[in-house]
């Protein structure tokens, strides 16, 4: 692709990207939920948290030995139980003013995630993506509430490794987007009308049990896909497989530990309005324009 070629598509993505398939305006924060992966049992309801603006994970670990004693006392004479996850989700809109203040939490945040040139294609492609703790979690907070952000979280338990699928908000039949690859190609394409979402998997670290290794990838789903018999509870019926695209290219691996959580949000790339992290992060309510923040800790239990 010759740089010319690339600088009018990326107009071209900046455009439809601006006037039609980013803008939320049809979306309300309170509705935002956790979906799992096509074909999969519902994840198990995680308990709640009283405060919206608590840590990522915290009370889950009290949660999380409480459900293992109740495990223990009903798992019955051979002690079976099966291994699943707990995750707290949150999503965190901030208000786009004079300044994208949501790139503030980058400064009490840990980016280093062993591959250099994975976190520089992230940052060309609108995304950035670190780790963090307890300790760093009065400092975001205070950013976040300082700027009036909102926010909105649900708690999960997953198990049999059923990745989870959590839905960002539509993306309008024919808005552009533009990828950078790596090695320095470019890319990108015509979204038809469907939803902006990540794909998370995961799995336990056979090593220490109280770790969890997350695979985190930004994902596109049609709206429609094609309908195919299946069979379910002896009966046969039709599914509509959804159909769309995975970044694998994008994908990126995180190991969380005990009190520790994992932040996605936009660079500052994405201001720009054509890159892929600008539809993914990048939100309008209400006429006004938000940046997205996700927050997302996971925490091994046992399940009956």
């Amino acid at each position: 692709m010759t740089l010319a070629r690339a600088i009018i598509l990326g107009l071209v993505a900046a455009v439809a990207c601006g006037a039609a398939g980013c803008a939320d305006n049809w979306w309300d924060v309170r509705t935002w939920e956790i979906a799992p992966h096509e074909h999969s049992p519902e994840p198990t309801p995680a308990p709640a948290l009283s405060d919206e603006w608590a840590a990522p994970g915290e009370g889950m670990a009290d949660a999380a030995a409480e459900g293992d004693a109740q495990t223990a006392a009903s798992a019955g004479d051979d002690g079976l139980f099966v291994l699943g996850v707990h995750f707290d989700l949150m999503r965190v809109d901030v208000p786009v003013t004079e300044t994208r203040n949501a790139g503030k939490v980058w400064n009490h945040l840990n980016e280093s995630l062993g591959d250099p040139g994975l976190t520089a294609l992230l940052a060309r492609n609108g995304f950035r993506i670190g780790k963090g703790d307890q300790a760093d979690w009065p400092a975001l907070r205070a950013i976040f509430e300082r700027n009036g952000a909102k926010v909105n979280r649900v708690a999960r338990t997953a198990q049999d490794g059923t990745p989870l699928t959590l839905p960002l908000g539509a993306i309008a039949d024919g808005t552009g987007y533009f990828l950078h690859r790596r090695g320095g190609g470019m890319g990108g394409g015509t979204f038809n009308a469907g939803q902006r979402t990540f794909r998370i998997e995961y799995t336990l670290d056979t090593d220490d049990p109280r770790r969890v290794r997350l695979r985190i990838v930004p994902a596109f789903t049609e709206q429609q896909g094609e309908a195919k018999p299946v069979e379910r509870d002896g009966e046969i019926v039709m599914v509509r497989d959804p159909t769309g695209r995975v970044f694998h290219e994008l994908a990126v691996d995180v190991d969380l530990g005990p009190g520790e959580y994992v932040v996605i949000g936009p660079s500052a790339a994405a201001a720009a309005g054509f890159v892929l992290g600008s539809c993914w992060l990048d939100a309008t309510m209400n006429l006004q324009q938000f940046e997205t923040v996700l927050c997302i800790s996971a925490q091994p239990t046992r399940i009956k």
